[in-house]
């Protein structure tokens, strides 16, 4: 499974990062906020997502409804 991580702040960022990173699981991408996600998420889409949802130039819940209708992830069916 392959795991992107937003959040505006380094610390839990590299911590969530570490996590993505066991047996059967690869870190995608990071991004800093809502909009640095929507972007990554165009060029390459993840099978899920760790999003903040307060961070500045776009929230998390922001960004969700955008990923959703422009790029969601890929059906496994």
């Amino acid at each position: 499974m392959r795991i992107a991580v937003v959040n505006d702040m380094p610390s839990p960022s590299k911590s969530s990062a570490g996590l993505c990173q066991g047996p059967g699981h690869t870190l995608a991408w990071v991004a800093v906020n809502g909009r640095e996600a929507v972007e990554k998420c165009l060029q390459d889409r993840p099978d899920l997502i760790l999003m903040d949802l307060i961070m500045p130039v776009m929230d998390g819940v922001q960004a969700t409804g955008i990923i959703m209708k422009e790029s969601p992830a890929r059906s496994s069916s």
